[in-house]
């Protein structure tokens, strides 16, 4: 049976199906009590290597959407391992992205599964290959085990891991940005209100380096149910309130948690799904190429019901009008970007829906939400 896997991001606009495989996954009892109901905020030593890698890679210099080439970290990278361009890993790397950009994924997702013992990559015996496919791009090898002998002589070569070492305070205040501003034990209280369906364990995976590609995936193993995020730093803008600067950064983390919601309902309803966002040229503007990234109905409704319910949880969470109206107005102008220029009318109905019994579940919304959607022409 296959696990659905989205990429959330792909040049600020992807959203595909990645899967994992039955095997992808192994949560043993010691596993499952040190992360249940933990919400944890990581920056991974092996998966920090391979962002380093490609940051330094031909297309990653020229990519500045897949790699984020803002900040002095950015500049320090390419500064210190710029000289390794020409290192066979790097060179590897460079090949896989110019083949296809899905390689970001396959390199860095299933970079996940192994941590150093000394100079060697070893398997951590938690996730094995989680990264197989995306669309209809699929791999049969995990390139982290293919290249392993690469890699570990680009970890040698370039010194990486002395560099890693030293910039742990800068990845712990990395960590307290996301304690401060993303409120993710808030989100996820609040999906597990809403929604019949638990995750017990969140794992941000994150890094400097992560630019416009974002991904999520829930894998299960042993009646445990755990969350792998993949985000970009978080950002401030001195010009927003304390308060939207939470929700800003809260809006961009909870539209990327909730589809690992809002994805297993919506498989429930299919059918009327598939029947009613059908009508594609009234729900997505063709004319944005953006849109040819959701190609079927499911997609299409999913991503109006993902955005559309942070502006539910942010009217139970902040209080300030002036900031509602803001977040508001920032959704439905992202959503019209982004080719799906009804969302200002779903929103404001989903709205209405929810004002009617704010106890309510997400289920009994969807199914007035559906009817609601059907009678739009």
């Amino acid at each position: 049976m296959k696990r659905r896997f989205l990429l959330l991001s792909l040049l600020s606009f992807l959203l595909s199906p990645l899967f994992g495989q039955d095997g992808s996954v192994n949560f043993s009892e010691a596993y499952i009590k040190a992360n249940n109901g933990h919400v944890k905020i990581e920056i991974e030593e092996v998966q920090e290597m391979l962002h380093v890698i490609m940051a330094v890679s031909d297309a990653g210099l020229k990519d500045s959407n897949m790699i984020n080439h803002n900040g002095a970290y950015y500049k320090e990278v390419i500064d210190r391992f710029g000289r390794f361009r020409d290192h066979r890993a790097v060179k590897i790397a460079d090949s896989l992205l110019n083949e296809s950009i899905i390689y970001y994924i396959f390199l860095s997702s299933n970079a996940n599964g192994f941590v150093f013992d000394d100079k060697e990559l070893v398997r951590t015996n938690i996730y094995t290959f989680p990264a197989r496919g995306v669309g209809s791009t699929e791999i049969s090898e995990d390139p982290i085990v293919t290249y392993k002998k690469e890699l570990e002589d680009f970890a040698v070569s370039s010194d990486f891991r002395t560099f890693y070492a030293q910039h742990k305070p800068f990845y712990d205040t990395i960590k307290q940005d996301y304690e401060k501003y993303g409120e993710i034990d808030k989100q996820k209280a609040w999906l597990e209100r809403k929604f019949d369906y638990k995750i017990n364990s969140y794992r941000v995976l994150t890094s400097p380096l992560i630019g416009g590609i974002h991904a999520t995936q829930t894998f299960e193993n042993n009646n445990f149910k755990e969350m792998l995020l993949y985000l970009p730093l978080i950002k401030r803008n001195k010009e927003l309130s304390e308060e939207l600067n939470i929700a800003m950064s809260t809006r961009v983390i909870f539209t990327e948690i909730d589809h690992n919601y809002v994805g297993p309902l919506s498989d429930q309803y299919k059918s009327t799904i598939d029947t009613i966002f059908d009508n594609r040229s009234f729900w997505v503007n063709a004319a944005n190429k953006a849109t040819a990234h959701y190609p079927s109905p499911i997609k299409v409704y999913d991503e109006y019901m993902t955005w559309g319910l942070f502006l539910l949880y942010a009217s139970d969470t902040y209080s300030d009008k002036n900031s509602l109206r803001y977040i508001e107005d920032h959704l439905n102008s992202k959503m019209v970007a982004k080719g799906f220029p009804k969302s200002e009318i779903f929103n404001k109905e989903l709205y209405r829906l929810y004002g009617k019994n704010r106890n309510s579940k997400i289920d009994g919304i969807y199914r007035e939400m559906l009817k609601w959607s059907g009678e739009q022409r």
